[in-house]
C-alpha cells in the first residue's frame, strides 16, 4: 500500500493522511476523482464538466486552459442560445456564463436555464464586470448560485466551483 500524494488524475497535491488512516471514501477536493489508500489502475471516472458561456475568446482560452489541467472536462459556447442547446445535450456539472454578450445577455440566458427541468438544478456562475448590488441581485432573482466580479485570477474561478461542486465524485453518464 502507498499513501496517495498527488491525484492521480489531476495530479495536484494531496493532504497527508496518518498511515493508518481509513481513506476508502476521501475524494480529491479539486476535481472529484475517488481516492483510494492502494494504487490501483483509474476505473470508469467521468471528470466533473464545466460549460462555460461567453463571447470573449481569450478569457475563454486562458480560464479552460487552467480548467483541463486541474482535471475538469470544459465545454464552451460562444453566446446564450448555443449555450442553451449545450447545457440542455450535454448535462453539465457546472455552468459559467458571462452576464454581457450579444444577442441573449446572461440573465436571460440563466432565467432560461432554471426554467429547463433538465438544467434548472446545475449550479451557475455570473460573470460581470459590472459592480454593484443590483447585479448580484438580478443574477440571485434570475436563478444564479454565485456571481464573480471581472477582473479575476483562474485560481478564483477554481476555488468557487471547487466551493460549489465540493468533494463528490462525479457519476459516470449513463
Amino acid at each position: 500500500m502507498a499513501r496517495i500524494e498527488f491525484c492521480p488524475y489531476c495530479k495536484s497535491a494531496q493532504p497527508t493522511h496518518p498511515p493508518d488512516a481509513d481513506r476508502s471514501e476521501d475524494f480529491c477536493p479539486i476535481c472529484g476523482y475517488p481516492l483510494q489508500a492502494e494504487l490501483t489502475e483509474p476505473g470508469p471516472f467521468r471528470p466533473a464538466t464545466i460549460l462555460w458561456i461567453d463571447d470573449d475568446q481569450l478569457l475563454l482560452s486562458f480560464c479552460c486552459d487552467a480548467l483541463r489541467q486541474r482535471g475538469y472536462k470544459v465545454l464552451v459556447a460562444a453566446d446564450g442560445p448555443t449555450g442553451i442547446d449545450t447545457a440542455r445535450a450535454e448535462r453539465p456539472d457546472l455552468i459559467i456564463l458571462d452576464v454581457v454578450m450579444p444577442g441573449m445577455d446572461g440573465i436571460e440566458v440563466c432565467r432560461r436555464l432554471r426554467a429547463d427541468p433538465q438544467t434548472t438544478t446545475t449550479p451557475i456562475i455570473l460573470l460581470s464586470a459590472f459592480h454593484g448590488p443590483k447585479l448580484s441581485l438580478k443574477g440571485r432573482q434570475a436563478g444564479a448560485t454565485s456571481t464573480i466580479r471581472k477582473p479575476f485570477g483562474p485560481e478564483h474561478i477554481i476555488d468557487a466551483i471547487g466551493k460549489i461542486l465540493g468533494a463528490k465524485a462525479p457519476r459516470p453518464k449513463l
